[in-house]
């Protein structure tokens, strides 16, 4: 029985997972990195280690070429709406040291999405986490019929995506999948 149904539920599943520092829940830094931990999960993961059973198909969201690579205005429009619901909570900041293109992208995103929070400040980089509520919902509802096996794939595709600085993360995703890059603002200081 598949559990894993929507693009929200999979955000949920590898924001739950541990990441580098092996800490359950561990946040993920920035939208750039969030947006390509869901696209390379698709790519390598999904089909490799047979999740299938466990994921719907319909839970990857379509990416297409954008200015930071393969991009999903799903993915944003899930993870504000999971913020909204008080599944995740989203703080700001500088938040990493291997954060310029984040702040980047950040910047460009508020610019180009006419959001404003009135302040006329940047609120920086954006870390993303599970509230107590969305790690409840993960544990209860969506890590059963995982294996420990596949669970701990998930672990170590989050452990890699998260440890690396982002423009290691970038680059690979522009190395292996070339045809995601094609109206990209960075590809040529990658």
């Amino acid at each position: 029985m598949t559990k894993i149904k929507s693009a929200k539920d999979l955000i949920m599943l590898l924001l739950y997972a541990k990441g580098h520092k092996g800490v359950e829940g561990e946040a993920v830094v920035g939208r750039t990195r969030l947006m390509k931990m869901i696209f390379l999960f698709d790519k390598e993961i999904r089909k490799q280690f047979n999740l299938g059973n466990n994921i719907a198909d319909e839970a990857f969201p379509d990416f297409r070429p954008y200015d930071y690579g393969p991009f999903s205005d799903q993915v944003y429009a899930e993870l504000e709406f999971l913020v909204d619901m008080g599944f995740v909570k989203a703080k700001s900041g500088d938040l990493e040291e291997d954060a310029p293109e984040e702040a980047l992208e950040y910047e460009y995103w508020q610019t180009n999405s006419n959001v404003d929070d009135g302040s006329g400040v940047s609120q920086g980089i954006e870390q993303f986490e599970l509230t107590d509520v969305g790690s409840s919902f993960v544990k209860d509802e969506l890590t059963k019929g995982i294996s420990k096996d596949q669970w701990q794939i998930i672990e170590k595709f989050k452990a890699r995506c998260t440890g690396m600085p982002l423009k290691a993360l970038l680059r690979y995703v522009y190395a292996k999948y070339p045809e995601t890059t094609t109206k990209s603002k960075i590809k040529d200081s990658l």
